[in-house]
């Protein structure tokens, strides 16, 4: 597939992996020419470009999703539905609160349209959107166009980088050691981030959002070391083979790896070592603790305690139902993998079938895994966060689980925050995949508690 068509595929939600990054950055409009030039100069259909963009974004803005469909070109309206147009809007609104106007616009040209780069306006924050013009003045496509910023608690100058490389028989995972500036050898406490399902970067990133930079830069800001590397999906996928991706070979065996390395940088007390994981990453902390052996704890930020394949149902089925417009293609994909999940529920598969995304390896070794009992039996103290506008991991089906099964093992703490999401990113209304395309941060308050509970084992 050439780039271009790539960048203006539909924008997809990988439902089946229940990963918060999942899905393309642009949007509908897959018949476009390769003739961007780049040169960001006016277009010949200046004013009624821009009047186009501007009417469109106000007509999402007043939430007239049908209009604004009707506003789409031809093929475009063939691809999109109302109610992916609807959860598109839902991700602006998530992050940024009531719409009040277009801020400002400026034209250039992209993929042989008139662009437009619209600044909207909302209650909290200002957002970006990149609305392509046909020469009929329709809409042909539109781009999250977003850009990651540092959150305030982040001091620059307070911390240090250095690149490090873990070596796996597959391939090299590249990674980021922050630590506190001018810290002293065997000084300060570190943790080692583990990712979530799913191909994912060492920042957990995607064009707005990087949740995993946020909470590696405000932790050293606070005076805690962190260690994040890409995974191994995301840096050589085409060298798992589908019957050796257990949940130890995508995440447990370079989890451990990490830890290894982290303890061999010059300013970390090897006695202060935590794992941190997020969703699958935070199911894998009790196991990552337990075959480690020397660990001083472990957190898990919204990890499900439910087999993963009914978080898988429910997050599709909660992606097609959300709003009040259909998307048949979301639809759709719910059916099938309801039916796949019924396999996986059944055990009827083989260990090189692909079910949901995930090997039949994967879904045997989890099925094999008891996370609870893990827990039960490692005596490192265990932290237990939950966003409650998550709409992955679910606050009473998973986080309440956490906390009745392991209410009488000492050394446990439980914390939920009102209003983040999966990516403890503050938030509001019913919850959407879109919202993880608009520029956040993770919430201050979570770094704040990570440093408390890390200097306190």
């Amino acid at each position: 597939m050439n780039e271009l068509r790539r960048r203006t595929l539909l924008a997809s939600v990988s439902a089946a992996a229940g990963s918060a990054l999942a899905g393309c950055t642009d949007l509908f409009g897959d018949d476009m020419s390769e003739t961007d030039d780049g040169t960001g100069e006016d277009s010949t259909q200046s004013g009624t470009a821009v009047e186009t963009a501007t009417q469109f974004v106000e007509t999402l803005g007043n939430e007239r999703f049908e209009q604004a469909h009707d506003r789409t070109a031809p093929d475009a309206q063939a691809q999109v539905a109302v109610g992916e147009l609807e959860q598109i809007w839902l991700g602006y609104t998530a992050v940024g609160g009531e719409f009040r106007e277009v801020a400002e616009t400026t034209e250039t040209v992209a993929s042989g349209f008139d662009a437009v780069d619209v600044t909207m306006a909302f209650e909290r924050s200002d957002h970006e959107l990149q609305v392509l013009v046909t020469d009929e003045f329709d809409v042909a496509g539109i781009t999250f166009n977003d850009s990651y910023e540092r959150p305030g608690y982040v001091d620059r100058d307070a911390i240090t980088e250095q690149e490090a490389t873990l070596e796996t028989e597959e391939c090299p995972l590249d990674g980021t050691v922050t630590v506190p500036a001018d810290a002293d050898p065997d000084s300060v406490p570190g943790v080692v981030l583990v990712h979530d399902s799913g191909p994912a970067d060492r920042n957990l990133g995607s064009v707005a959002t990087r949740a995993f930079a946020d909470l590696a830069e405000g932790l050293a800001t606070e005076g805690v070391a962190t260690f994040r590397y890409d995974k191994r999906t995301y840096a050589c996928p085409q060298e798992i083979e589908p019957e050796d991706h257990t949940l130890d070979a995508a995440t447990v065996d370079d989890a451990l790896l990490a830890v290894d390395e982290l303890r061999s940088v010059e300013a970390i007390d090897e006695d202060r070592i935590v794992v941190a994981g997020l969703g699958v990453g935070g199911l894998a902390v009790p196991r990552i603790v337990d075959r480690d052996g020397d660990l001083a704890g472990g957190v898990a930020m919204g990890a499900p305690a439910r087999p993963f394949h009914d978080v898988v149902l429910a997050h599709v089925e909660h992606q097609a139902t959300v709003g009040s417009h259909d998307w048949p293609a979301m639809t759709n994909m719910y059916e099938k993998q309801a039916d796949e999940i019924d396999r996986v529920r059944d055990g009827d598969y083989d260990e090189d079938d692909v079910l949901l995304d995930f090997s039949g390896a994967f879904w045997e070794s989890l099925a094999e895994y008891d996370a609870l009992e893990t827990a039960r039996e490692t005596d490192e103290p265990l932290y237990f966060l939950q966003g409650e506008r998550d709409f992955q991991a679910s606050l009473e089906d998973d986080f309440g689980v956490w906390q009745s099964e392991l209410d009488d093992r000492s050394e446990t703490s439980f914390d939920s925050y009102d209003g983040l999401n999966h990516l403890f990113m503050p938030v509001e209304g019913p919850g959407v995949a879109f919202e993880y395309r608009v520029r956040n941060n993770v919430d201050p308050q979570v770094v704040d508690d990570l440093t408390d509970w890390i200097e306190a084992v």
